[in-house]
């Protein structure tokens, strides 16, 4: 089995903008200025942004491929160039195969013609003849779901009767390569469903799916290899689980960073904060831990008098609102009798139920009152779940990585009803 899509050394460079609007004046100057660089003997270098970088990839005949990566890394530029909307600027793009691509809302449909008019049309340019055409008609407006605005204009329907019928009809008059961009998160819950059960009998069917998307979900379940595209090059191209946790480790890394610069500790005139630092079971200090594995945390404090019974509270969280853990001695009752000078609170979680990601560890001391603060409850330090290990599931990379955080030992069980 050959190749489907292949790129080779693709370089995309979008020009400089240049006036509002064209003028001879300023087309003189740049002409000038370009037979000048070439008198001088010096090279003519692109101005303008580089959306791909001498990127090269494959993609097998029938493989299901996923592009992955944030905002702004050339995704969508790559799917231009595999549908022809754009060209390479340098570097060549190679396909082998009718294309259907679905890009952004509206894409292969005329906002003047009407849902029964754009078939029609877009089965013509895939150079399908009409009885093809004739034969998925029916099946493209069911899968749709728009009999009831089949002669509307399509200029009339919502974002979402547009992506309807986009999908449905790229998806539908038999492409050999199916493109599919982001362009699902406008859909409802229900169509995403039912475009991902499209796109895997596509796959099963033998055709080649380059799909991308935020959603690592629906990625993972439904494609077998990917890249991790950023700032236009490719940072790896290997299964799919690897190329999301590549990237989701990148993500992560950019949010501890950012927590780590935001980090300013806010002493009161009870006490300070001098030291935080995290510890394995056989007491040395890191910031990294495997779901399950054992934390101690230890706190050095300064006190500036003597304080009786003080308080300290310990808690996680991911970022969002809400403590996912929480060690009190509001709660456990073992706040000392008294502390002072230079002290150090330790606490130790014998195994920590979290997934992978990026956490904070906050903490506070209360007065004997328990109520009142010594030192305020705020963020201390950062630290990071890195392996779990039991991957197994069509969608368990991107559900361990994005999902709910907290995992509970579990057994699974089936049984016929009676």
């Amino acid at each position: 089995m050959g190749y489907a899509i292949r790129f080779e050394n693709v370089t995309k460079r979008y020009p400089r903008g240049g006036p509002r609007y064209a003028s001879l004046r300023h087309d003189f100057a740049e002409g000038v200025r370009r037979a000048g660089r070439r008198l001088a003997g010096q090279r003519s270098e692109g101005r303008g942004p580089i959306a791909l970088e001498d990127l090269s990839f494959e993609i097998e005949e029938g493989e299901s491929y996923a592009i992955v990566g944030p905002n702004g890394a050339g995704k969508t530029t790559a799917l231009k160039l595999i549908s022809r909307i754009s060209y390479p600027t340098s570097g060549r793009v190679r396909i082998r195969g009718r294309v259907g691509a679905l890009i952004e809302v509206g894409s292969g449909v005329h906002p003047e013609l009407n849902a029964r008019e754009n078939i029609w049309l877009y089965g013509q340019i895939m150079g399908m003849s009409k009885a093809e055409v004739r034969r998925r008609f029916d099946e493209i407006v069911e899968f749709a779901e728009l009999g009831h605005a089949l002669d509307r204009p399509v200029k009339m329907y919502s974002s979402g009767m547009q992506l309807r019928l986009g999908f449905a009809v790229a998806s539908h008059l038999d492409p050999d390569i199916f493109v599919v961009d982001e362009a699902l998160a406008v859909g409802d819950a229900g169509f995403q469903a039912k475009c991902v059960e499209r796109m895997m009998k596509l796959v099963a069917e033998g055709r080649t799916l380059l799909f991308v998307s935020h959603n690592l979900s629906a990625v993972e379940a439904v494609c077998t290899e990917g890249m991790f595209l950023l700032n236009g090059r490719s940072q790896q191209q290997c299964p799919i689980r690897e190329t999301i946790h590549s990237y989701t480790n990148w993500v992560e890394d950019n949010q501890l960073s950012r927590l780590e610069e935001g980090f300013s500790t806010k002493s009161s005139r009870y006490m300070s904060l001098e030291k935080v630092t995290c510890n394995r079971a056989d007491g040395n200090e890191t910031y990294a831990y495997k779901t399950g594995e054992e934390m101690e945390v230890r706190l050095q404090f300064k006190a500036s008098t003597r304080l009786p019974k003080p308080h300290v509270s310990i808690g996680i969280t991911d970022g969002r609102p809400g403590t996912l853990i929480l060690c009190s001695m509001l709660i456990d009752g073992n706040a000392p009798q008294s502390v002072e000078g230079r002290f150090t609170f330790s606490c130790k979680l014998h195994s920590l139920p979290l997934l992978p990601r990026v956490y904070q560890l906050w903490a506070s001391v209360r007065s004997e009152q328990a109520f009142g603060d010594l030192f305020d409850w705020q963020p201390l330090a950062t630290f990071r779940i890195t392996e779990f290990p039991n991957l197994h599931g069509p969608a368990a990379q991107a559900h361990v990585s994005t999902d709910a955080p907290i995992y509970v030992s579990h057994d699974w069980k089936v049984s016929a009803a009676r």
